[in-house]
């Protein structure tokens, strides 16, 4: 790899003419140097020190934009930290290398203490950030996460004919006939859809599918395949806080609960009447929700 060379995941532009324009208040992507490359880390909210530190990891594909809906409204409140996950490694791609990249990026913009939330992908990345760093996680909130991928039998619809319509039809059907289907789609609740999904959030989603480049969501899966901290969760000893909506799929909820079995106090809130989508279906209940549990459980001396 060249230094310099960008190695984060990337989604192209023009995603930003699909979202609604409040959503990309405050939001400024800059390049971070990592080992072999950058990133493009977005940091936004009240000045360094005046607020808690909020680092929120993405879930598959890496796209830091996963959190367009719902940071500007942490922001009010927090010190908002995200960033690309990688897409090039240094030999084969691993745990390892996420997690000496969150090193270099919490050192930099969170150096003590952080709030670390992540969904799905990113959940079971901060799952492993809290167990190999807890002197750095103040707080940890799981979205819609797991300790490992759980079996999907009896679910064949949602799992194979559902995802792979709305795969499909929103890479490479045209847009005049992607968008309607979508609409239908997001109606029913079909795979990871809710009907609070807009056609702006449709719009976005559409993006990220037609931009996730094939290779890429299978190198993913694979990383996700080999997540599985169901003997070391018992360990974790910040706050936790696991959120999952209300429509997801059985599986997701299956996972959320095997969460809550396994990690100590944790708590759970669920998100009403939305499905995987929900920190952009519903991201006003979700911002309000961690806010005021961060708020009693784990930083009054930050407010």
């Amino acid at each position: 790899m060249v230094p310099g060379m960008r190695i984060g995941t990337h989604l192209p532009d023009g995603w930003q003419h699909t979202v609604d324009p409040a959503w990309l208040e405050g939001w400024h992507a800059q390049p971070f140097a990592l080992a072999g490359g950058t990133t493009d880390v977005v940091v936004m909210g009240p000045t360094a020190g005046s607020a808690p530190p909020l680092l929120l990891l993405p879930p598959l594909p890496g796209f830091k934009e996963a959190w367009i809906g719902v940071a500007h409204l942490f922001a009010r409140k927090f010190r908002v930290v995200t960033f690309d996950l990688r897409a090039r490694f240094v030999g084969p791609p691993s745990w390892h290398a996420w997690l000496e990249d969150l090193a270099r990026i919490a050192d930099a913009f969170a150096p003590d203490e952080a709030i670390v939330m992540g969904h799905s992908l990113g959940g079971a990345l901060a799952q492993r950030w809290a167990l190999a760093r807890p002197e750095r996680v103040r707080a940890l909130v799981l979205s819609s996460s797991f300790a490992r991928v759980g079996s999907t039998r009896g679910q064949w619809h949602k799992r194979y004919l559902e995802q792979t319509l709305v795969l499909a039809s929103q890479r490479w059907f045209p847009q005049g006939f992607a968008s309607p289907i979508a609409r239908s789609l997001a109606a029913s609740g079909a795979w990871v859809y809710d009907a609070h999904c807009d056609e702006h959030v449709l719009a976005f989603v559409r993006a990220g599918i037609r931009g996730v480049p094939i290779a890429l969501a299978t190198q993913r899966v694979r990383l996700a395949f080999a997540h599985d901290t169901r003997d070391d969760l018992p360990r974790i000893t910040a706050p936790t806080l696991l959120v999952v909506g209300e429509r997801e799929a059985r599986w997701a909820r299956e996972a959320t609960e095997e969460l809550a079995r396994l990690i100590p106090d944790a708590e759970v809130r669920i998100s009403p009447e939305v499905a995987h989508l929900h920190p952009i279906s519903s991201p006003r209940w979700l911002a309000e929700t961690v806010t005021e549990w961060v708020a009693r459980e784990a930083s009054p001396d930050w407010w």
